[in-house]
């Protein structure tokens, strides 16, 4: 038999553009909401009011992509969909999908981008502040987190500082499950109001503070741990080695820094997520990029960290540990 070259993978690659543009779609009318208590086809388009002809196509879309399942005329969430897809799960991922798709103009330009080596719309900071995007790293942090707090015992720790820590997640998940443990967040002001939500509503409000201001300007209060979580793909090499300075100086004796990335291989071809989401920094921000972990180990070690480890988390995230 010939080894055929075929179009297909290619066909793969624009087929893909397609499911998530349908994926958007479910979302934005509340597909997976309604189906979850409503399953006839005739029932869900009156819930929802829409024609059955256009409705029926989109959810049988929703089957093929294995995001429902159908039985007759009647249609069921699957179980990714009843976690990850319903707004009223803890696990809802909704928002950080919309948010991706916010950035899908900007793709687009991507070729520009890599010809001027500037990205889209100037360093962007302004957009890391909206709510909606809080909402959205709240969304892809939550697994994360927990499998953070499985992965390592904070039962010994007393403070944490979390250096750009978006909505929270981290420190309520891991205050919530470890009780001697107070923590810190550090972000801007304008996000600070967001915190405060989220910590009233799923946290401990008498052992987490906020703390307002830029992590590069503000002075950091003393610590046993510090965790930043998705923050150096944000940065330059000289700023990340700037905080880990910081974090260094009012760190106590054996204390700890967390870092979770989205890494890359040593040759940078892979893994694929971390491969885009390095073009992703490319077009959204002046300094950031995803690193090795050989990259991150040197900063530490110049720093004076030691017992330098790296871990899987769930996903494309990885967590590097070292110890003062």
């Amino acid at each position: 038999m010939r080894n055929l070259i075929t179009i297909e993978p290619l066909t793969l690659l624009t087929t893909n553009m397609l499911k998530f543009r349908t994926l958007i779609s479910a979302i934005k009318l509340n597909i997976f909401d309604v189906v979850q208590n409503v399953h006839d086809l005739k029932e869900i388009a009156g819930e929802l009011e829409l024609e059955i002809d256009p409705l029926e196509r989109l959810l049988n879309a929703l089957v093929s992509m294995e995001l429902l399942e159908k039985n007759e005329d009647s249609y069921f969430n699957r179980p990714i969909s009843t976690k990850f897809l319903v707004k009223t799960s803890e696990a809802y991922y909704g928002d950080f999908i919309l948010m991706s798709e916010e950035g899908e103009d900007s793709w687009k330009e991507l070729d520009k981008v890599i010809k001027t080596n500037s990205p889209v719309a100037g360093d962007n900071r302004a957009r890391l502040a909206r709510k909606s995007f809080t909402k959205a790293m709240h969304n892809n942090a939550q697994a994360p987190a927990n499998d953070l707090s499985d992965l390592i015992d904070f039962s010994n720790r007393k403070h944490l500082i979390d250096i750009g820590g978006g909505s929270g997640a981290f420190s309520i998940i891991l205050t919530n499950k470890y009780e001697g443990l107070k923590a810190t967040v550090i972000e801007q002001p304008a996000v600070c109001k967001t915190v405060k939500e989220y910590v009233d509503k799923e946290g401990n409000k008498e052992r987490i503070n906020i703390l307002a201001g830029d992590y590069f300007k503000v002075e950091f209060p003393v610590h046993d741990v510090a965790l930043f979580g998705q923050i150096f793909h944000t940065n330059s090499d000289d700023q990340n080695k700037f905080l880990l300075e910081k974090v260094h100086e009012k760190m106590e004796e054996h204390g700890m820094v967390i870092i979770t990335e989205f890494l890359l291989d040593e040759d940078k071809t892979g893994p694929l997520f971390s491969t885009l989401f390095n073009l992703n920094m490319l077009k959204g921000t002046k300094n950031g990029r995803t690193y090795t972990f050989s990259q991150i180990k040197s900063w530490l070690e110049d720093t004076g960290f030691k017992n330098i480890e790296k871990q899987h988390l769930v996903g494309p995230h990885t967590v590097i540990t070292a110890y003062k």
